[in-house]
């Protein structure tokens, strides 16, 4: 197993401890598991102390034995129960609080109480902010789990090419996808981060399904197979002549690839063409227009212009109430980072941000067309990661 590297660890904390420097704040305590790996690259279970000055504290709840083999971090110590936090904090120096960090958007109510019962602070301050615009910022270890990621969505897209026929079920396509990308190495599961928000590696909807609006903050969503999930593929037979939109990821080494492709058995009609060209061309216009400092409330203003253009406005990113409000999205350890494509998201774009950038178009009772690719920020513009050609994959009628 590839571990993440010492010097990325120790880089990942000193950034982060001068975020705190700057914000006047003791320390930070971190308890969600993405928080932890990123910055001890172990996931056990665990609370992470990372002070203003000094080395960290992981506090091991669960093997601890695993912790060390995977971490840098030098103080490991074995916590036996979350009541000798304030215990193992003093004897490491660490028993006077201001301010302290946690991660609030994530963090349950209960265990928020807690830590008001048992560890004395004047002021706990929210910390997720900060860590998530210091992750939104990938180095060259990171970028390098993305183009591993990207290996894989490239084999997958092709051999499911081969494989879909009339006939098929949404399902059968699903669970071939997912063969494909544990042979190849993806890890089983993607990450998110917001509040009741779940996602499967793959999504297979072929006609009217794509356009069955769902929980998931997504411009598309799937019945699936039960009410219990709520999203992706079901049993729905694929027929010739109509959309199959399959939006696939995987991770590798926690690192999320994300990609959207549309097949046919046959051809689509001149209307969805249409509409794929479109998603083509307003990701051309924002690899040239996303540059470091641009706005990303502009970059969706320009792609919605271009969709409006080609008289698809009312079916870009969904329809009806189901649209949603986005075009493209930070991708790291989780598939919803910083920086979002929004109208609502005022922050402009820096060097070595990696989004999934996803213009498609929902057309109810027909289905959705479109693509999703993986970019890096440069300094001329968007560079793809992704590999797949972006045209509508033609299968065996």
């Amino acid at each position: 197993m590839e571990k993440i590297p010492e010097n990325e660890i120790h880089d990942r904390i000193a950034r982060f401890q001068s975020i705190l420097s700057k914000k006047d704040m003791d320390g930070a305590l971190l308890m969600q598991n993405v928080d932890i790996y990123y910055f001890s690259g172990t996931l056990q279970t665990s609370i992470l102390f990372i002070p203003r000055e000094g080395k960290p504290i992981f506090m091991s709840l669960k093997n601890e034995e695993r912790a060390r083999a995977e971490s840098p971090i030098q103080n490991i110590v074995s916590l036996k129960g979350r009541k000798k936090v304030a215990e193992t904090l003093k004897d490491y120096g660490h028993d006077q609080f201001h301010k302290l960090g946690i991660e609030m958007d994530v963090l349950p109510a209960n265990l928020y109480l807690w830590l008001n019962r048992h560890l004395k602070a004047d002021l706990w301050e929210n910390i997720s902010g900060e860590i998530l615009r210091l992750r939104m910022i990938k180095s060259d270890y990171e970028i390098e789990q993305f183009r591993k990621a990207s290996q894989i969505l490239r084999t997958g897209f092709l051999e499911i090419q081969e494989f879909i026929r009339p006939g098929m079920t949404e399902l059968a396509v699903d669970g071939r996808l997912a063969n494909i990308a544990r042979r190849e190495g993806h890890m089983g599961i993607l990450r998110m981060r917001g509040w009741n928000q779940e996602i499967t590696y793959a999504h297979v909807l072929s006609g009217e399904s794509g356009a069955v609006p769902t929980f998931l903050d997504s411009p598309h969503g799937g019945s699936g197979n039960t009410p219990a999930m709520a999203q992706g593929a079901g049993f729905r037979k694929i027929k010739k002549n109509e959309p199959i939109g399959i939006d696939f990821g995987v991770a590798v080494n926690g690192y999320i690839g994300d990609q959207f492709r549309t097949y046919v058995a046959g051809s689509l009609s001149k209307k969805l063409e249409k509409a794929h060209e479109c998603s083509k061309a307003i990701l051309k216009i924002l690899s040239k227009k996303a540059k470091p400092g641009t706005n990303c409330l502009d970059l969706f203003a320009i792609a919605r212009k271009k969709a409006e253009q080609e008289g698809l406005g009312e079916y870009f990113m969904g329809h009806g109430k189901s649209q949603a409000r986005f075009v493209g999205h930070g991708i790291g350890l989780e598939i919803d980072e910083y920086p979002v494509i929004s109208p609502g998201f005022d922050m402009t774009l820096k060097e070595n941000m990696v989004m999934a950038i996803e213009p498609k178009f929902v057309f109810p009772g027909e289905g959705v067309v479109g693509l999703e690719d993986d970019y890096i920020v440069t300094a001329s513009g968007l560079k793809r990661i992704t590999l797949t050609d972006q045209k509508i994959m033609t299968v065996a009628n």
